[in-house]
């Protein structure tokens, strides 16, 4: 076998008159950064935007490794892949059909693009806050209701591992000749636990979340003959930096490296520990995790909702007293991210934290949470940007028409966007979630208000 990216990068001996401006000098630059790998697009080293060489090599590994007729290889996380898929299936002004609880990329490739979408509300779950698997009778009752969309979008598996029957919707999407793109961002580790991925035409997966390799690390999977490669390469260039990062693209052949030498070794490693894991966990009390048929346990999701302590407040916890930081905190549940870089002492410390959090909480019965539907849109958010807006107390704001995006981070997931009519209960579900002291993002910084269109 040739010389890898990452051999190659290693093996960098050429005085650099050429960007980036360290010109890998760790003298001056010091030793904390990869200086010595990071380079531009020099003879032999390939590039991103037309992958013939060492960066299209990686792209074949990552198709073998998903299964996928193509694999693009992306530098800026799945966020420009989404949008790029997005946009490369859809005109301006057309229709599409999405999940609800899809992550904010898709509503801003709707907005650049003057979509307008017909939203498909997964089941909520009021007692902890967590959207359901999305199903394809969903998805065949909304192309029903919009034949003509030019795409379907869903997130499989979710940001707490819910995972939808994609099969099953795919088979849908390819009756009723509509393309389906799947948001599997937190899905890159599947092919090693469950022995496959999404099968829409396009998934969009992030290499760093759940697999060895550094933050922005993605790639675009094509399955479908009827995907016009060239055209989501072309819109990847509207969204992706021209000055691709080698040290992002050879943490990339290093993973697949990993992947293909001790790749299932280390998958029945961490299976191993994992359901050592949930049988500890098994004797918790007030706590609980959250397990399902259709969910992906390495994403450790533990509720709270039948205790007297909420998410955040469990999350506080297990970083300050216990020296564990979490994925994220809700308002009854924490995630906490595993993967195969994970040892048996870290998850010995989760279960020993959560079994002693657990000895000390006490039982209580919460109120069920606002429910989230899929609300009424007046203006596509396109139109609802170039509105005159105003801000409103967020009771006024009630039965307006919305002018911002209104999400707690992570996950990312708007509660309102522009365009939608605010309902009481969003502004419901903005304030439990300011309650608890969640990353709410909105214009107004105190949470207190919410803009609307004059």
């Amino acid at each position: 076998m040739s010389d890898t990216l990452f051999d190659k990068l290693k093996n960098l001996s050429l005085y650099p008159m050429h960007m980036p401006g360290h010109k890998r000098n760790s003298d001056i630059c010091g030793n904390f950064l990869p200086y010595d790998i990071d380079i531009t697009e020099i003879t032999g080293f390939d590039d991103l935007h037309r992958a013939s060489g060492v960066i299209d090599e990686i792209q074949r590994r990552l198709a073998a490794f998903y299964g996928a007729k193509k694999s693009l290889l992306l530098v800026n996380g799945s966020t420009c892949g989404i949008m790029a898929s997005v946009v490369a299936l859809c005109s301006f002004g057309d229709k599409i059909i999405a999940a609800r609880n899809c992550h904010r990329s898709v509503y801003k490739a709707i907005e650049l693009y003057n979509l307008s979408p017909f939203w498909v509300a997964p089941p909520f779950d009021v007692t902890t806050g967590i959207f359901g698997a999305v199903s394809a009778e969903a998805i065949e009752k909304a192309i029903e209701h919009t034949p003509d969309a030019k795409a379907v979008v869903i997130t499989t598996p979710t940001y707490e591992g819910v995972v939808s029957d994609t099969q099953k919707i795919a088979k849908v999407c390819k009756k009723c000749g509509i393309p389906l793109i799947c948001d599997e961002a937190h899905g890159a580790h599947f092919p090693l636990f469950y022995g496959a991925n999404a099968m829409g035409d396009i998934s969009v997966t992030s290499l760093h979340k759940t697999l060895p390799c550094l933050t922005q690390v993605a790639c675009l999977n094509i399955f479908s003959d009827k995907v016009n490669t060239e055209r989501i390469a072309e819109t990847l260039q509207m969204f992706e930096t021209s000055s691709p990062s080698y040290v992002l693209m050879a943490s990339a052949d290093s993973c697949m490296t990993l992947l293909e030498k001790r790749g299932k070794q280390l998958a029945q490693r961490h299976t191993d520990r994992l359901e050592h894991f949930y049988k500890a966990c098994g004797n918790l009390k007030h706590l609980y995790i959250k397990v399902s048929e259709n969910c992906d346990k390495s994403r450790i999701v533990i509720c709270c909702e039948n205790s007297d302590i909420s998410g955040r407040e469990l999350f506080d916890l297990l970083r300050d007293r216990y020296g564990i930081e979490c994925e994220m905190a809700s308002i009854r549940y924490v995630v906490a991210l595993t993967s195969i870089g994970d040892s048996d002492e870290g998850l010995l410390r989760l279960e020993n934290a959560l079994l002693s959090i657990d000895k000390n909480l006490h039982k209580a019965q919460c109120a069920p949470l606002p429910e989230l539907y899929a609300p009424k849109v007046c203006k596509t958010a396109y139109e609802a940007q170039k509105c005159e807006k105003t801000l409103v107390s967020l009771g006024e704001g009630i039965g307006r028409v919305c002018g911002e995006y209104v999400w707690a981070y992570p996950p990312g997931v708007p509660v309102i966007a522009p365009g939608e009519v605010i309902t009481a209960e969003a502004v419901q579900s903005i304030i439990e979630m300011r309650r608890a002291k969640l990353n709410v993002i909105s214009r107004d910084k105190l949470g207190e208000k919410i803009l609307t269109l004059k």
